[in-house]
């Protein structure tokens, strides 16, 4: 579906691909190569392809499995957030591509991060949380 709705990531992805060779990439990597696309394709100022990309998320969300959801949030969103908090424009510009689910999505988010400095951080928290349980 990607491929079908932002047929200009074809290239990349292919690309991509070839990268891994016979191995799997699995599907957090796959989805990570896809936000990087978008966030680079944001600083070239094509906003038809992130448009493009955040329907399709919202879609995701709207109609996806609990996979595809996860996916979707844990993977596109929260790669957007992190690779897009290395550029000069931030993350801020990508909440106005939220939809109503992807704006639930991305302040869940927000919220894991906040008062985190890196992954380790929210995974330390994440397992003092299960712990508490």
């Amino acid at each position: 579906m990607i491929l079908e709705k932002c047929p200009a990531f074809s290239s990349a992805w292919e690309t991509y691909q070839e990268s891994w060779g016979r191995d799997e990439s699995g599907i957090y990597n796959d989805i990570a190569e896809f936000a990087t696309f978008i966030v680079d394709a944001y600083e070239r100022r094509d906003t038809e392809i992130v448009s493009a990309a955040f329907a399709l998320l919202e879609e995701f969300l709207v109609n996806g499995d609990e996979e595809v959801r996860t996916v979707a949030s844990v993977g596109f969103l929260e790669d957007v957030r992190n690779i897009s908090s290395w550029r000069p424009f931030g993350s801020g510009p990508f909440v106005q591509c939220l939809g109503p689910q992807s704006k639930v999505a991305w302040a869940e988010i927000e919220e894991t991060w906040r008062g985190k400095q890196s992954l380790a951080d929210v995974v330390r928290s994440e397992i003092r949380s299960q712990e508490k349980k």
